[in-house]
Parts: structure tokens; sequence; C-alpha cells
């Protein structure tokens, strides 16, 4: 079995050099321990970490005592396996929509898999257009084009809210957009 690509926010790391990642897959946290980072400016980096400041990729694997390990890691979307990045942007859009994952997580892979040119008209559509965003449309805005905030005024149905007597709280920051 392939074991899906999984993203987490780095939130603490016991000094004894193991921590718990949280999975978009998986129900139970995932052990993992410092020394799989093997990238020695990533792992000086996470040595003197600030609460929350990194994000990994990675895949786990399941112990004979039924708990899940890190197995491979990376830590930008740029060098995941490029055939489970399809799956995992499909789990994004998910997470966007119905899922429990942090917004602001979301948006952080958002803006990696936009930058690296990895979103295609499809995936920006879902995104834009999911329960999470339409309900609290500035969170995405710093991330969008002039095109993709034309996008999301269409998706939030901007013109007939802009009818209306009264407007959501968020409307003045997109009208000024």
């Amino acid at each position: 079995m392939i074991e899906p690509l999984d993203f987490c926010r780095v939130k603490k790391i016991d000094p004894k050099g193991f921590g718990f990642l949280k999975s978009l897959h998986y129900p139970n946290d995932i052990f993992f321990h410092f020394s799989q980072i093997k990238n020695e400016e990533f792992s000086e980096k996470l040595n003197e970490m600030k609460r929350g400041q990194f994000f990994l990729y990675f895949t786990s694997k399941l112990r004979q005592d039924n708990k899940r390990k890190v197995d491979k890691l990376w830590y930008s979307i740029k060098d995941t396996p490029i055939d489970l990045q399809p799956a995992f942007i499909e789990k994004i859009v998910s997470e966007f929509d119905n899922g429990a994952t942090n917004i602001y997580d979301l948006l952080f892979v958002f803006k990696e898999l936009k930058n690296y040119k990895l979103l295609n008209s499809v995936v920006l559509e879902g995104i834009v257009s999911s329960k999470r965003i339409l309900s609290l449309p500035t969170t995405i805005v710093p991330f969008l084009d002039s095109s993709e905030i034309a996008l999301l005024k269409e998706k939030l149905k901007f013109e007939e809210i802009s009818k209306s007597q009264s407007p959501p709280f968020w409307f003045d920051e997109i009208s000024n957009l």
C-alpha cells in the first residue's frame, strides 16, 4: 500500500528529540523523531524553533504496536514525490471545504502549491469556492492575484451581496480590492 502524503505544522519537539505530528489522514498523532531530519541547516533551525514555525510534509507507516511513525519527510511540497501530489492536493481541497485543519495551515500549503505551480484552474476554483473560504474570504486574499480575486468575488456572489441591506462583516475589505 502506498502511504498518502501528509503535512503538519511542527508545534513542539520534546527535549529528548521526539514529537508527534497531526495527520490529515489518520485520527491519532504520528510519532516523529528529530534524528529523521537529515538536512543540517533545517535541523539547526528546528532545534532553535519557535512554536509553530515549521511545516513538514511526510509519509508514515504503521508500526507493530499499531501506532504510526513518520517514514519519510520533506521540507517543501516541491521536494515531495510527484506521484503523491495529486491525492494530497485533493485532500487539501476537501480540508478547505469540510476539514478540521487550521485554515492558516491550509493557506500555507495553498501558497506553496501556487508558488511551485502545482495548482490548476479546477483546484484553484475548488479552494476559492470552498465553504471555509466563502465564510471567511479575507483569509485567502493576500495569496491571490487580480484574476483570482475576480474569481473569488464571483464565487461569493459579490454583486448580489453589494445590494444587500446588511452585507457580511468582510464586505468592505473585499469591495476595496
